[in-house]
């Protein structure tokens, strides 16, 4: 079940080449396989090292974690995606997961990024639930399956952004929603999976923001349990 666009992430990930350019260096030890003949086979400094039994054992140890890990949680797969609904995410673990040629920095990611090889656009939200104390919030469940969001600053009704998410089916984009809670998550920044959305009828300028304010409608309606946790307020 291995297509070729996961096995060129896998690559990039075992040879270094997914890490941030200026991260390279820091990591450069961190080269699995190495091309050899039209294949890949395993790089010379991780065969070296697995030489060492203790080595050897804790990378098993770890190996036959991640497998339980996955056999448990990480199985259902959404759609054609390697995502899981439900399931909590980082940045760096979506750009991977939805198999970007590289890691982009958490600041570039931050709302909105169009990642144009595999025209998909990740929607991350930070939730504040609107209360009486709070009256100023941008985004705003309206069932659980609607959801009100607002783009980056500085984009018109035109930009392309606003392409991307109004023409998402002419050029073949998926859009997925990731929601977390900021008041709560302060460290980790992790971010819920709740699957595909789409952008119903059109962007509505919204000049307090500069920018403009969209209606999702998402695919797959939100859990009641994750829907009550991110729409309750926190006392």
């Amino acid at each position: 079940e291995l297509t070729e666009q996961i096995k060129v992430s896998l690559i990039r990930n075992l040879t270094n080449l997914f890490t941030i350019s200026n991260e390279q260096a820091k990591f450069s030890n961190c080269i699995f396989i190495k091309e050899n003949d039209n294949d890949y086979i395993i790089n010379d400094i991780f065969k070296s090292a697995l030489q060492d039994e203790k080595f050897y054992f804790q990378i098993n140890e770890i190996l036959d974690f991640a497998l339980e890990r996955y056999q448990k949680y990480y199985q259902n797969k959404y759609k054609d995606t390697n995502l899981v609904l439900y399931q909590k995410y980082t940045y760096e673990e979506v750009c991977y997961l939805l198999n970007w040629p590289q890691k982009i920095n958490p600041n570039a990611m931050a709302g909105y990024f169009y990642e144009k090889t595999t025209h998909t656009m990740p929607v991350f939200i930070n939730y504040i639930a609107p209360d009486k104390k709070r009256v100023d919030y941008t985004n705003e469940f309206l069932s659980n399956t609607l959801i009100t969001a607002y783009s980056k600053s500085n984009r018109k009704l035109d930009s392309s952004d606003a392409k991307h998410i109004y023409n998402a089916n002419e050029e073949q984009n998926k859009l997925y929603l990731f929601v977390r809670k900021p008041s709560e998550d302060k460290e980790a920044k992790e971010f819920y999976f709740l699957g595909e959305i789409i952008a119903q009828g059109n962007p509505e300028f919204a000049p307090k923001y500069n920018g403009f304010k969209i209606l999702y409608k998402l695919d797959t309606p939100v859990r009641a349990d994750i829907f009550d946790y991110l729409t309750t307020v926190t006392v």
